[in-house]
């Protein structure tokens, strides 16, 4: 047989590499009692903490730390460096790779050394003949270990999600662990190392110091950063080499990764309110570091202010910002001569005009009208690139059981909610007659079996859509598995409906005039039995496998305010029902699961807002230990709770807040990532639904429970503001939207947010770095927003006073606070003396005019606004866990609070024609 010159050459260089392998040693170990590392030729196959229990190795692949380049010399191709003919030396304390083929014109050597607190990695690259050559890629592969596969400790303990601030030489990286807990690994740039690019495939993730070749590969998409090669002189010139290096380093939690950063030589920065933001709000942010800051450059300067603050005695340089241009805003950092980082904003319309435009988009762009269509009524997906409302007779590719995206499930059920939440505090008589038309002609008897059916009344009907699902016939060719029983067992679609009656009733039971398809107690009575489904049926049909017991569901959290409901009109059996299921799943979420972080996913960030609320629940309320022992049918075991304690509820809120750190960025100073969602990383989708759901757990946790408050103020306000950037808004004068400008797309939305420069989504389709062109289930954090939207004073141990979501005016006797959070209705006073929170059930505080706290925040005063125009009565609501005591003086006379839950209280307050004026008096 006759071997071809390129495979000979193969099989030579086979031969020279096991020949060279066999020579040298076979790993390094480079262990002390801060890090454990091996190094092999071909990379990193274990990165370990000493001090770690689990041993919980980051390292998905043996690659680890492998670095890769292409180059060309002039006039040629792009070519990658052979590793063929590689070598490996090794100490007790050090190893190096060699990467170096006679005769060929590039030399690269990385040198891996043991730090007492790190392991770093250098590396060199050298021309190696009498030419030039231009590098195009240097790129280092990281592939971590996915939280996937095995039992909850393989998934929670020993799997690592990874978080990344890809920004010049200001970058970082780090992975956490799902459960919360650290150690936590971080790979930071040493000094004149910058990362510029990466890209990632199922944990497969590379970080680019050069990126200029690969990324000219990708057509469309955008970067906010240049893609740069670096060009070598030949081997006898001084610039004939280049030197780089980074840091793996284990840090023990959440702080010290902040020092660490600054320890490092980086940045630890923090901003408030957040980095999405409404023109004309006030961004303070600091920048902790050693690095001497050159200057602070805006990407639009005519429209930005940039303000120095000061320099506190720990390190932090304090800025102020305010933005005038709609947006993508750049503020890059210049420091030490040539070294830059960019904080990313976006700035948005104000967020009142965000509610609204949201909501009347929905109801005149993307519902179906059409008698003689089964799909008549609906709230479909709309496509803002294309501008085109999608639906069942225009699908785009999503067809078959691909069809739930246009017509049902959480993409379809999530936006009447939204609209009906709405209306609750910006009443709107045509919005209201759209989602009464969408119960009547969609839901009610098609995606709704009603109060008649039998059996299963008020099932919902789910995947593809509700006519597929009531035909069997039809089903043939969908993703069922369940063919022979009746489709309504998805326990994720009935809190939507839950959502959508609860909201209806408070609309019809605040403005009675505005309503006509049913009236208050009929909203009532279809939430309650919705919700009882919800808690029936899936189980009885899937048992213990289905999520309704064990799995946290969006938006199933308003259960708690539909018994509330249900008691105060007197049907106290119904509320007794529903208390004694959901108490069911609280005492599962905080008893029975050490990781009850599932959904749809064996880790899922949707878990999130449901077991804040459980615990939250288990903590504010006296539930009774479960004697009758109730029965799971498929495990086939018992399980009781004889003891109930609100300590246990306590520390399950601490366990699944640190959880929930791990799946949103905290560190990261871009606008789609600080405060955002995701799952195992955000290489590629952020910004989803639950960046709020689960934000709201964050803000709220902040508010009134954490013993440091101000991280958790910054990081909650930053999970409500940074969704907004999905939104196509703008005036006359920015074409009325960033991302798909016109007129016709003022109000759409993006489903989520594309990080990579291009890439796929989830939805099939290849989307450039920004919102996805399809809204699909973003209304269910919009929903959760009414949750959200506060003003907040507090005294920040870094900013000072400040005001989140509002104006502040420090008088000399009073705080004076213009709110500005969107809806006007909700306040809080957060301080070490004080953690108190209202919340008007409808209308709000009046517009422009102050919010009055006295210095001694032991008075709060304020004007509400009747926004119906009618009399009627509203509804103060103060929350606070500290056993304060109240008075409310409404125009100077004295109304009577009434107790709640634990931590609950509320008056009743009469709206005439006049807006009411309202004293809060704090005694301890």
């Amino acid at each position: 047989m006759k071997l071809s010159v390129s495979a000979t050459f193969g099989v030579l260089s086979l031969f020279v590499y096991f020949s060279i392998k066999a020579q040298s040693p076979i790993a390094a170990e480079l262990n002390n009692q801060s890090i454990s590392g091996t190094v092999t030729m071909r990379g990193m196959p274990t990165l370990i903490d000493p001090d770690d229990s689990y041993e919980a190795n980051v390292v998905g692949r043996s690659d680890w730390g492998r670095v890769n380049l292409m180059y060309r010399v002039p006039g040629g191709e792009w070519l990658s460096i052979n590793k063929y003919n590689t070598t490996f030396e090794a100490t007790d304390s050090t190893a190096t790779i060699i990467d170096n083929q006679p005769g060929m014109p590039v030399v690269m050597e990385q040198h891996f050394s043991l730090q007492p607190n790190a392991i770093d990695m250098d590396v060199t690259v050298k021309a190696a003949m009498q030419f030039p050559i231009e590098i195009g890629d240097l790129s280092i592969k990281l592939p971590w270990k996915l939280p996937a596969g095995g039992g909850q400790v393989e998934v929670f303990e020993r799997g690592f999600t990874k978080h990344h601030f890809i920004s010049g030489h200001g970058s970082f990286i780090y992975f956490t662990r799902p459960s919360g807990k650290g150690p936590f690994l971080m790979v930071l740039p040493k000094k004149g190392t910058k990362f510029e690019y990466y890209e990632s495939h199922e944990g497969n993730y590379e970080v680019f110091i050069h990126s200029l070749k690969s990324a000219s590969e990708i057509e469309g998409g955008t970067w906010r950063q240049p893609h740069t090669s670096i060009h070598l002189d030949s081997a006898k010139r001084e610039s004939r080499e280049v030197h780089y290096g980074v840091k793996f380093r284990w840090a023990k939690n959440w702080d010290d990764m902040r020092q660490v950063l600054y320890d490092e030589g980086l940045f630890d920065i923090r901003l408030v309110p957040g980095m999405s933001v409404p023109t004309g709000m006030e961004v303070l942010f600091s920048l902790r570091t050693k690095n001497k800051i050159d200057k602070l450059q805006a990407e639009f300067p005519e429209q930005t202010s940039i303000e120095y603050v000061r320099e506190t005695k720990k390190g932090h340089h304090i800025y102020k910002a305010i933005f005038k241009k709609l947006g993508e805003n750049l503020i890059t950092v210049h420091y030490n001569g040539d070294h830059y980082m960019n904080l990313e904003f976006f700035v948005t319309e104000p967020l009142e005009t965000l509610y609204k435009k949201r909501s009347d988009f929905i109801v005149h762009s993307q519902q179906h009208r059409d008698s003689s269509k089964w799909y008549n009524g609906l709230y479909s997906v709309y496509d803002m690139k294309h501008g085109v409302l999608r639906g069942p007779d225009n699908t785009d590719g999503f067809d078959g059981w691909w069809g739930y995206v246009l017509a049902s499930d959480d993409p379809g059920l999530c936006k009447a909610p939204y609209v009906a939440a709405k209306n609750v505090y910006y009443p709107n008589e045509e919005e209201i007659a759209s989602v009464e038309y969408y119960l009547e002609n969609y839901v009610w008897d098609k995606l709704q079996r009603t109060d008649k059916d039998d059996p299963y009344p008020y099932g919902i009907y789910g995947v593809p859509n509700w006519k597929v699902a009531r035909d069997p016939l039809a089903r043939a060719g969908t993703r069922s598995r369940q063919l022979d029983r009746m489709q309504i067992w998805r326990s994720y679609d009935y809190p939507h409906i839950v959502m959508l009656y609860y909201h209806m009733y408070q609309v019809a039971k605040l403005y009675p005039e505005k309503v006509h398809y049913l009236d208050a107690e009929g909203y009532l009575e279809r939430a309650c039995q919705t919700a009882k489904a919800y808690f029936t049926y899936p189980y009885e049909i899937f048992g213990e496998y289905y999520e309704t017991y064990k799995q946290g569901c969006y938006n199933e959290l308003v259960i708690e305010n539909l018994i509330a409901y249900l008691e105060e009109e007197g049907r106290q059996k119904d509320a007794d029902w529903l208390r004694n299921e959901y108490e069911k799943k609280v005492k599962y979420f905080i008893y029975d699961d050490p990781y009850p972080y599932g959904s749809e996913y064996s880790f899922d960030r949707t878990a999130f807002e449901s077991s804040y609320a459980f615990a939250k629940y288990g903590f504010t309320h006296d539930m009774q230990s479960d004697e009758r022992l109730w029965y799971d049918k498929t495990a086939e075991k018992w399980m009781s709770h004889p003891e109930v304690n609100k300590k246990a509820a306590r520390d399950f809120m601490d366990r699944q807040h640190y959880a929930n750190l791990s799946v949103r960025g905290w560190l990261e100073a871009k606008y789609f990532l600080l405060g955002s969602d995701f799952n195992g990383s955000s290489d590629h989708h952020a910004l989803s639904y639950m960046a709020r759901m689960g934000g709201w757990s964050v803000l709220d946790y902040g508010i009134h429970f954490s013993e440091q408050p101000s991280d958790w103020l910054q990081l909650g306000y930053a999970s409500y503001l940074s969704p907004w950037s999905l939104m196509n808004t703008g005036t006359e004068a920015s074409n009325y939207g960033f991302w798909f400008p016109g007129k016709e797309n003022d109000g759409a939305m993006g489903w989520a947010f594309t990080s990579v420069k291009r890439g796929p989504s989830w939805i099939r389709k290849e989307m450039d770095r920004g919102p996805w062109y399809y809204d699909g289930e973003a209304d269910l954090g919009n929903g959760a927003a009414f949750r959200m939207a506060a003003t907040i004073l507090t005294e920040d141990p870094l900013f000072g006073w400040i005001a989140y979501g509002g104006q502040l005016d420090r008088k000399k006797k009073a705080f004076h606070i213009i709110p500005q959070d969107g809806l006007r209705a909700q306040f809080a006073v957060v301080t070490d003396q004080e953690r108190i929170q209202l919340r008007l059930e409808t209308d709000g505080f009046a517009k422009n005019q102050p919010i009055t706290v006295s210095k001694d925040q032991k008075e709060i005063s304020f004007e509400i606004e009747n926004r119906s125009g009618t009399d009627h009565t509203n509804r103060l609501y103060i929350e606070n866990y500290q056993n304060l005591k109240f008075k409310c003086l409404v125009n100077g006379a004295e109304v009577k609070i009434n107790k709640g839950k634990e931590g609950s209280y509320y008056a009743n307050i009469e709206m005439r024609d006049q807006s009411p004026q309202v004293t809060i008096i704090i005694q301890h």
